[in-house]
């Protein structure tokens, strides 16, 4: 009886393993430090990105890049993304997604990827690149939100979650 139960529990795990939503790179891995090719010493590319097991109640999904360790009082947005459609399971290195998509205002100023550029001497950084399932199709904003309303309206909307953290610092600060 219990070698059955195991062999049913293990096939359970492995079934909710498999439909667990994830996102994975060749570029950022979860603890490694990320090329300086997409950072701003580098050529600033953003880096691929692939995400499987979107919930199916999920209409529409949205991407935030985040580096925590920014002194300002929010940590500081790289990279905005919203009413990502759900049948869209990654972007390529380098590419911009596809409209509906909107790319949102940063903490930079500007729409669209800037990479990691932590002080020169502040050591390393990390940098969440994290992709959220919403409840919504479109995300209504309002014009002039900073980028830390824009991640609170994206997490208020959020059925799931899931993030790679890689880490950078700029090589003048080894």
């Amino acid at each position: 009886m219990k070698k059955i139960l195991a062999i049913i529990l293990m096939g359970v795990f492995t079934m909710a393993k498999a439909n667990a939503f994830d996102m994975s790179s060749t570029a950022v891995r979860d603890g490694l430090f990320i090329a300086a090719e997409y950072a701003c010493d580098g050529g600033n590319i953003s880096p691929d990105l692939e995400w499987d097991g979107v919930p199916p109640n999920a209409k529409s999904l949205a991407l935030i890049m985040h580096d925590p360790d920014s002194k300002n009082e929010h940590g500081f947005y790289h990279w905005i993304v919203v009413d990502i459609p759900v049948n869209v399971m990654g972007v390529a290195r380098g590419e911009k997604f596809a409209s509906p998509a909107r790319e949102i205002p940063g903490d930079f100023g500007a729409a669209g990827y800037r990479g990691p550029c932590p002080p020169i001497g502040g050591g390393a950084h990390h940098y969440h690149f994290t992709m959220y399932a919403m409840n919504v199709e479109q995300l209504d904003l309002d014009a002039g939100m900073t980028p830390y309303q824009v991640a609170a309206a994206i997490k208020s909307h959020s059925i799931a979650a899931t993030t790679i953290t890689g880490l950078y610092r700029r090589a003048d600060s080894f």
